[in-house]
């Protein structure tokens, strides 16, 4: 399996399966399906290196017939103020490649690529409460709870709250609680 950034060339490998994972997926994406079919190649492509940014982009993961079979977003702030963090969002696999350590892969790869860039201290991500599989993959790589946002989706009427998670980079990044004496 081949794990790496996909470049604006592969935009039309990507738009298929960021609407796959919309139609499929419908509560673990902000986003919606028929929202995004109306969207451009063009803006889709845009995606991929995000204002010519080479730290941001979107991992694409590979089966060894060179087939998309996952995915998952990095963006770092570029806001001064916040420049020592980055986001991960809209992890999807295949269904039939679940299972398989695709995501794992792909979360790796994200977090080595964070690893790299200077100055970074945090990764933050969010996930639909209840995810069990997410929670679990997230957490055995070092991220930690720090919020739920309650009913931060709404789809068809049904609410969905949303975990949010925080992996340090740095010892230095963690913050100290001021309430714990040890």
């Amino acid at each position: 399996m081949e794990v790496r950034f996909l470049n604006p060339q592969e935009a039309v490998t990507y738009r298929d399966l960021r609407l796959q994972a919309l139609r499929e997926s419908p509560t673990a994406f902000a986003s919606s399906y028929e929202q995004e079919v109306r969207l451009s190649l063009g803006d889709f492509a845009a995606r991929l290196r995000p204002n010519d940014d080479s730290a941001s982009g979107v991992f694409g993961a590979f089966n060894d017939r060179n087939h998309l079979t996952g995915m998952l977003g990095f963006s770092r702030e570029t806001r001064l103020k916040r420049v020592h963090i980055g986001t991960l969002w809209s992890m999807y696999v295949l269904p039939e490649f679940r299972s398989q350590g695709v995501g794992a892969r792909l979360l790796d790869s994200a977090i080595a690529h964070a690893r790299l860039l200077d100055g970074l201290r945090q990764l933050t991500l969010s996930f639909t409460a209840g995810n069990v599989a997410a929670g679990a993959l997230y957490r055995s790589r070092g991220f930690e709870p720090f919020g739920l946002a309650r009913e931060a989706m709404c789809i068809d009427g049904n609410y969905f709250d949303e975990e949010y998670f925080v992996l340090y980079l740095t010892r230095d990044a963690r913050p100290v609680n001021p309430f714990l004496r040890l």
